[in-house]
């Protein structure tokens, strides 16, 4: 058990309150400088008074390091269900509860927790300061602990769009899984959205079907919602169009399977994008804008107006196009959101009709194309290719082009 004399002292201290204000009406100024040199054993009555004027529960004062290590692993298992409500307060209360004096396994467990707290808040700019801390750590972590390293920084990784550093992350996850013989679909699924975002989904196929596997067989269809989510995703990607739809359709007709209202937004922009694959231009924009009205994360709006922009592009309709650029870069800048930064920049030259121009190949070449292979980005790196074999085309440099287009079936 912790000196709990030493805990006083810090509380104390950290609230800036004097001895003597601690101590009025509770024990002489004496007795609780004895508690917290440790020269006496304090009555628990005196303890709890203090705990109480110092706004501590004594309960939680008086935990041993693996209590308190078993409620920061409840704070992970309410994020994982998303009852975020309870996993803030029982997050809030730990951080009055944690100190300088508690084990450096419980800080650095709790600083890990936190951080996976902030990835499913979305509060990018404290994730971007805290993940070079929480890296530095990872020789702190053993066990079962240093599989939720591998996980949540493959979390971080994938929510920053990097899956190319996010997959050797989740697979040592996925190896040290094996090793301490435990079950956790969660890992299969974040695989198979990895491997998504690398633009491999018969490989994300294959991991979100053990994971469905296991979410029905502990009963978490909400998480079996969102394997049927990312089938669709996979379908569009592999243009097998009305499988695709069929998934996302039943998410939305099976609302016992709904996890959240976000859901909604989610499906809509993917039906949005599906139909835009299509070539089915209106009833993309239809889609795409009811979803935009129902998600409430800046991320999702992001993503979404990129697309609605594409859309009126292909559709000619080049002054709305223009305005929902406009709105991209805005939230672009205010997220901080470097992908989508370059990718609504690129289609601002194909809107301009501008994309034969030097600059817009010597963007391609120096920044997007470096950073979609540097972040395993490969669909938007094919996108990149086939924009600049179309440059290429257009400027009757048809050896260039064909080149470029050569490329695209390489990456």
């Amino acid at each position: 058990m912790l000196n709990l004399g030493t805990l006083i002292q810090y509380y104390r201290t950290k609230k800036g309150v004097t001895q003597k204000e601690l101590a009025n009406g509770i024990c002489s100024i004496s007795y609780l400088s004895k508690i917290e040199n440790g020269s006496i054993e304090p009555r628990d009555d005196v303890i709890k008074e203090l705990c109480e004027r110092l706004d501590v529960p004594f309960e939680r004062l008086t935990s041993i390091n693996h209590e308190i290590d078993d409620e920061i692993l409840n704070v992970y298992k309410l994020l994982t269900k998303k009852n975020y409500q309870a996993a803030q307060r029982l997050l809030n209360e730990l951080k009055q509860i944690i100190t300088p004096f508690h084990s450096a396994k419980t800080q650095n467990f709790f600083k890990l927790i936190e951080f996976y707290y902030l990835i499913e808040y979305r509060q990018t700019e404290e994730l971007d300061q805290r993940v070079d801390d929480l890296l530095s750590l990872e020789e702190q972590f053993h066990e079962e602990h240093l599989y939720f390293f591998y996980k949540i920084i493959g979390m971080y990784y994938n929510f920053k769009a990097s899956p190319n550093q996010a997959i050797n992350y989740l697979r040592s996850a996925e190896n040290l899984l094996e090793q301490l013989s435990v079950k956790d679909p969660t890992i299969y699924y974040l695989l198979a959205v990895t491997y998504t975002s690398m633009d491999r989904p018969a490989y994300s196929n294959h991991y979100c079907q053990l994971a469905k596997e296991l979410f029905i067989s502990e009963f978490l269809y909400p998480k079996v919602t969102d394997c049927y989510i990312l089938f669709g995703i996979n379908y569009t990607l592999l243009k097998v169009y009305d499988l695709a739809e069929s998934f996302f359709r039943q998410v939305l007709n099976s609302k016992p399977m709904m996890d959240a209202d976000l859901v909604n937004g989610w499906v809509k922009h993917n039906l949005g994008f599906l139909y835009s694959e299509k070539g089915d231009w209106h009833l993309a924009l239809q889609t795409l804008k009811e979803a935009l009205d129902e998600e409430s994360h800046l991320n999702d709006q992001l993503t979404t107006t990129y697309l609605i922009a594409k859309v009126y592009y292909y559709m000619q309709e080049n002054e709305m196009a223009s305005e929902y650029i406009n709105k991209g870069e805005r939230l672009s800048l205010q997220l901080n959101n470097t992908k989508l930064t370059y990718k609504l920049e690129m289609l601002r030259y194909l809107v301009n009709d501008t994309y034969t121009e030097t600059e817009f190949r010597e963007k391609a070449f120096n920044l997007w194309i470096p950073y979609f292979k540097r972040t395993g980005d490969f669909r938007s790196l094919k996108e990149t290719l086939k924009y600049i074999a179309k440059s290429f085309e257009k400027s009757g440099d048809y050896k260039q082009a064909n080149q470029y287009f050569k490329k695209i079936l390489h990456e």
